[in-house]
């Protein structure tokens, strides 16, 4: 007998041990209290609440870190037990910055579900990992590496002040997220994910099948879509579609008839090395700013114009511009795009997700061959890979990248055009989803704005999460949605 209680001591020990972080995560998770406030941009009084878990959620043992929750209650009384919850892109963005234009999209299924949004942990006001890696009065400085290396080692040593920055993975986000589901109190809930957020969406779905009762993927990013492997390839993809689009659109090739070799001039021009430009400088009257331009630069912000359908339609006037010898607008588009988007969310958390999900499982030389001739260059992946060099390596399970699986139902929604998440994505991800369907948006980016006819997808959008299923989705309206033109001057 005495043999018997030392031989399952361990297990006895283990078992207390596990009984009382459950308790520790039953007690965290009970925190939840949402009290009425208001949310900038959302007309509807909305219920705001933070949700604090361990940072290692392993050991269940030391730092706690809050996680700002965000719900839209459903407008009417007929309210439906079965919320949605959105997933923020980036990875880095805030889910409840972008609230405010998830609730208007979206304002017919809030009529009778809630609308969920967490700020994943290390974004938004979930324990931020922000880093600053551009001198505000200084543009030329954001014209320089995508992650300047001194301030990559300067933002780590003041985030791991406070944060293991290898516990910011969309894994152990996941895990968060369902703790969120339980402490509101749903037992099933529909993911609504964009571009990053797709991932982390199918993450979830992945670690809680039994939570989740239907998805929308817009802008594919699967867990094997290793950024920035194929930037390079997916933008000059869309690149040359937009020039296509512009060539068959009578107005705008007669705007621009020589638009190819004019792409090729401005390529070749960056490639003998950084122009000079002289660029307005905003606020004051008649001054100018001297600027450099590289080639690097001015790909990046070709590649952000093509994220949406109306930053697409003045791609062929910017670079009709730049081949002219007016690299102004180029100049503006690089300095901004690099100024909002960016600078802008928790840049620390992006480079914890990707330097543990992303990079490693490049091959180093493959991603350089694979953007050889193509406007945007290898710039991203070697500047990336410098700065992952740096950065703290978390883990995720050996089989993260393997596709994911499901019997849920799944609307895909991929921009013809994407430069980032091309049609090829959902394509793959849609063999796995046997319930799925997978809708290529015609003329569209990474994002959809500046088409006409979307209220084709808001209705189909709002059709799918009611009935839960895809099969009765008339998609024909989708011929009908169009770009709204070129910018032709």
């Amino acid at each position: 007998m005495h043999s018997l209680r030392i031989k399952h001591l361990p297990y006895l020990l283990l078992l207390l041990l596990a009984l009382s972080q459950s308790a520790d995560s039953l007690a965290l998770a009970q925190s939840l209290q949402l009290t009425p406030c208001d949310v900038p941009g959302i007309k509807a009084k909305a219920q705001c609440g933070n949700l604090e878990v361990f940072e290692n959620r392993v050991t269940q043992k030391g730092r706690r870190i809050k996680l700002k929750v965000v719900v839209s209650p459903a407008a009417s009384t007929e309210r439906l037990p079965d919320p949605v919850f959105y997933l923020a892109g980036g990875p880095g963005s805030s889910a409840i910055e972008d609230a405010p234009g998830v609730v208007e999209e979206f304002k017919n299924v809030n009529q009778h579900r809630d609308l969920v949004f967490v700020d994943q942990r290390g974004t938004g006001s979930s324990h931020p990992l922000d880093c600053e890696f551009y001198r505000k009065n200084d543009p030329q400085s954001t014209l320089g590496s995508y992650f300047p290396l001194d301030d990559v080692k300067k933002c780590r040593e003041q985030l791991e002040r406070d944060a293991d920055l290898t516990l910011y993975t969309t894994p152990i986000a996941m895990d968060d997220l369902d703790d969120v589901r339980a402490a509101l109190g749903y037992e099933r809930i529909n993911l609504v994910g964009g571009s990053y957020g797709t991932r982390a969406s199918m993450v979830y779905l992945r670690q809680h099948p039994d939570h989740v009762r239907v998805v929308i993927l817009q802008g594919v990013s699967p867990t094997n879509h290793f950024m920035p492997y194929d930037f390079p390839q997916s933008t000059e993809r869309a690149l040359q579609g937009v020039i296509s689009e512009c060539v068959a659109d009578q107005k705008c090739d007669q705007a621009f008839p020589n638009l190819r070799a004019e792409v090729k001039a401005v390529l070749e021009k960056l490639l003998q090395g950084p122009v000079e430009v002289n660029v307005p400088s905003p606020g004051i009257a008649a001054s100018e700013t001297k600027l450099r331009l590289s080639r690097d630069l001015a790909a990046e912000a070709i590649r952000y114009m093509l994220y949406s359908a109306a930053g697409g339609s003045r791609v062929p006037l910017v670079l009709h511009q730049a081949a002219s010898g007016n690299f102004v607008p180029l100049t503006q588009a690089a300095v901004g795009f690099r100024q909002q988007i960016v600078a802008t969310g928790s840049n620390g958390m992006y480079l914890s997700v990707t330097c543990a999900e992303d990079l490693p499982w490049i091959k180093a030389g493959e991603g350089e061959r694979l953007a050889l001739n193509t406007f945007l260059g290898d710039y991203r992946l070697r500047q990336q890979r410098e700065a992952c060099a740096l950065w703290p390596r978390g883990q995720v399970p050996s089989d993260y990248s393997a596709p994911v699986q499901s019997a849920a139902p799944v609307l895909i929604l991929t921009g013809e055009w994407d430069p980032v998440t091309p049609p090829k994505n959902g394509d793959y991800v849609a063999r796995h989803f046997p319930n799925s369907l997978h809708i290529v948006v015609p003329h569209g980016g990474h994002g959809l704005f500046g088409l006409e006819g979307l209220e084709c997808l808001d209705r189909l959008s709002t059709q799918f999460v009611e009935e839960g299923t895809t099969k009765n989705l008339d998609q024909s309206c989708v011929k009908t949605i169009r770009r709204r033109g070129f910018d032709l001057k």
